[in-house]
């Protein structure tokens, strides 16, 4: 398995033959009712590496003997406590509100990282005060070193498992993940952009910068510094990332920001206000600085909100843009011809689409299928109409999420428009491919 993937990869990069299909069976051992995935096994080598790079600095710092291991164990706890509480209450309230003991039961899965986030700035509260007895920036800003490289490891986790990806996407680097990894009979998503590897990207690139910052420069002598900087090398980017991003769940369909990009916003504003206090406090030391002082508070705060205003905008275009799609959209073509909607699942078997991405569409035995990899089903037929078209349904690649297909049939079938909606309101229109 792990040969078969590690040959795929370098096909697809050096020669640019299709694209990923990421097949990594998230289960590393099954030892009967025991089973050990990748997942675990990433989180418990994030937590040694940060505990080994947290111990450099503890001692660099000279502090009390022992402030590392208790230190250890307040950031194990808060942090998977504080990202299942999190997650249980940003993204499924309506149903652990009625399960409230479920919430403790972290082997099922459900981690959210700015739940995590919660938990560490609340426990390291306490422990800066009563444990190291140091302010709680200072605490911060050496803490965060380890979070960045525990954070990748985490990501790295999540592409084992399947989960959280992106848009579809035509990239030469795109993946088609398995939807339910652990099942005997699974499908394929759409070649879609591995966000996971983004993001442990951003934080090995945050890790080395903060590492550098700290053992190169004397940035650390500037209390708060090198927490802003963690605040933006993550949170900015993930906001930014999450424009690419599928939703987690499915009441973030519609929302101009998903639930990730809100609970960012916070840590972004407040890694601004870091930053902005101590350009102030660099330009009341000396006379000559206060010009150049604010100068650079200025342009951050243009650079910023040019970076997340700018994305924000497009998103909000495309979602107006692609709210409806009229015969307008088809060039060339009549009114819709009318067709009995048990005929339309025999229609779409003989018929093969071609998406802007330029991925191959096609149906059989009522699932549909791109590039000849599942990525959903069975179809189900729910409403008809001459002036609308056909909809139908089908399972989409998260369990329990449902995406909605909206099919019109022009004169003598020599136009198709089906439009495809994901759970944000994009449109992948697809129309018969010329073969």
């Amino acid at each position: 398995m792990v040969t078969d993937n590690l040959f795929s990869f370098f096909l697809r990069n050096t020669f640019m033959l299709g694209f990923i299909t990421w097949t990594w069976d998230p289960e590393l051992l099954n030892l009967g009712s025991l089973s050990i995935r990748w997942y675990g096994l990433m989180w418990a080598i994030g937590l040694m590496l940060g505990y080994f790079v947290e111990s450099k600095i503890y001692d660099n710092e000279k502090l009390p003997e022992g402030s590392m291991d208790k230190l250890f164990l307040v950031m194990v706890f808060s942090t998977v406590f504080g990202a299942r509480v999190g997650h249980c209450f940003f993204y499924e309230w309506d149903y652990f509100s009625k399960h409230v003991f479920e919430v403790l039961y972290i082997w099922k899965g459900g981690l959210s990282s700015h739940g995590g986030a919660f938990g560490i700035l609340t426990a390291l509260f306490f422990f800066s005060k009563f444990g190291i007895h140091q302010s709680y920036l200072w605490t911060l800003d050496r803490i965060v070193i380890a979070v960045a490289i525990c954070g990748a490891c985490i990501r790295l986790g999540n592409l084992f498992n399947h989960e959280i990806y992106g848009d579809p996407t035509s990239m030469p680097w795109a993946f088609s993940f398995m939807l339910h990894p652990m099942s005997e009979t699974t499908g394929f998503s759409e070649p879609s952009h591995p966000t996971q590897i983004y993001e442990m990207i951003y934080c090995l690139v945050t890790f080395s910068v903060l590492m550098f910052l700290y053992w190169k420069t004397k940035a650390a002598q500037r209390t708060g510094f090198l927490f802003a900087v963690f605040l933006y090398g993550v949170f900015l980017s993930r906001y930014m990332l999450e424009f690419i991003k599928r939703p987690q769940e499915d009441f973030e369909e519609g929302l101009l920001l998903n639930m990730g990009q809100m609970l960012s916003l916070p840590f972004v504003l407040a890694g601004t206000a870091i930053f902005l206090y101590i350009l102030f406090k660099w330009g009341a030391e000396k006379s000559e600085n206060r010009a150049k002082s604010f100068m650079g508070m200025g342009a951050l705060v243009v650079v910023l909100a040019t970076m997340m205003l700018v994305p924000l905008q497009n998103r909000k275009a495309q979602m107006m843009e692609n709210s409806g799609v009229s015969r307008a959209d088809v060039p060339n073509v009549g009114e819709p011809v009318k067709m009995d909607t048990d005929k339309v699942p025999d229609f779409l078997e003989k018929t093969t689409f071609l998406s802007d991405e330029g991925n191959t569409v096609h149906f059989q035995g009522g699932y549909i299928f791109v590039q000849d990899k599942r990525v959903a089903g069975p179809i189900v037929p729910v409403k008809s109409d001459a002036a609308h078209g056909f909809y139908i349904s089908a399972n989409g690649l998260y369990p329990g999420s449902v995406y909605r297909y909206m099919l019109r049939v022009y004169p003598d079938n020599k136009s198709v428009l089906l439009n495809l909606k994901d759970l944000r309101g994009n449109y992948h229109e697809v129309t018969p491919d010329a073969k």
